[in-house]
């Protein structure tokens, strides 16, 4: 009776080596994602309190700033808890059909979160512009009262989220919500400081106007990054051309082709590639290693292909060349 023959590795396989350092590699980032949750549960409780405070201020100081510092707070948890609920789905199990899993939603829970404060400094510099030609009363006192306690409100969410927001782009959302509604309390400050003492009531909507434009621009990367992920970009601290340069210098590594490098979510970066070598395992281990230690892509995908086979597809697939 012959023996059964010992189980081909499969050239799309990866390299086993490799993946057995995946927990060690990703540890921060998962204490990260642990963490994300309750960081952004804490700052909508601490946010929703301080927006019944700023609401009701702004309504009785009259004030553009307040309100607006207020209903920006409204929005900020709402997306706060579409951060919260991206995480959730994202947490979900890979399915059969989902071969991915869900991460994808978190960067998708981050776009909207980045987008809604583009469509909240828009209505805030709208709304001020419409108060300029005509700027109402404002008591400056309990604007000033009020905006401060906002200040120290948003201080401490952002205290509460600043551990988790690296490697996790919903917490940077929630993060950049709460600088943004920060700034909005620097300025009705200083709206509140000033109508208290000259009474020159244009400035609450000139401040309002100048720091909506802070916002956007604070919430530019953030959008950039997520748009980025989605489309399939190389991720900001990968340079393709130079693992491209790194894969061709292995050894008995002939040519690199179709390589692509890309993010399935924040911080999970992910390479295919194709290989020509006459030692296929060998070069597998080696690019693995190089891919893990140097640029930490540790889920990788590489096809080793034979020099004589790579010959005989070029001239199956070559088109004749206009001369």
């Amino acid at each position: 009776m012959s023996k059964p023959l010992a189980p081909q590795k499969h050239p799309h396989h990866h390299d086993h080596h490799s993946h057995s350092h995946e927990g060690l590699h990703f540890h921060a980032h998962h204490a990260t994602h642990s963490l994300a949750p309750s960081a952004i549960s804490k700052a909508i409780v601490i946010t929703l309190i301080f927006m019944f405070i700023e609401m009701i201020g702004g309504w009785l100081a009259n004030s553009l700033a307040l309100i607006s510092d207020g209903a920006h707070m409204l929005t900020d948890v709402g997306a706060m808890s579409l951060s919260l609920f991206a995480l959730w789905i994202a947490r979900r199990p890979i399915t059969p059909t989902m071969t991915f899993g869900y991460h994808r939603a978190e960067i998708l829970g981050a776009l909207l979160s980045g987008l809604l404060i583009w469509l909240i400094s828009g209505v805030l510099i709208y709304e001020s512009i419409e108060r300029l030609h005509s700027p109402p009363e404002v008591k400056g006192p309990i604007v000033f009262v009020v905006a401060t306690l906002g200040l120290i409100a948003n201080a401490v969410s952002m205290w509460t989220l600043h551990g988790a927001k690296e490697g996790n782009l919903n917490v940077k959302a929630a993060y950049l919500h709460v600088l943004s509604d920060l700034l909005g309390s620097i300025g009705a400050i200083i709206a509140g400081a000033v109508l208290w003492i000259t009474s020159w009531n244009p400035i609450d909507p000139i401040l309002t106007i100048l720091f909506s434009i802070l916002m956007l621009f604070n919430s530019w990367g953030l959008v950039k990054e997520a748009a980025g992920i989605l489309m399939e970009s190389a991720p900001t601290h990968l340079n393709p051309e130079q693992i491209l340069e790194d894969l061709r210098s292995l050894e008995s590594v002939l040519e690199v082709h179709d390589l692509h490098v890309w993010a399935v979510s924040n911080g999970r970066p992910s390479l295919s590639a194709h290989l020509i070598s006459m030692n296929g395992e060998q070069v597998l281990s080696a690019a693995h290693e190089l891919l893990r230690t140097k640029y930490g892509i540790i889920h990788s995908t590489l096809q080793i292909e034979h020099p004589e086979k790579f010959k005989s597809q070029q001239c199956y697939d070559c088109t004749p060349q206009m001369s």
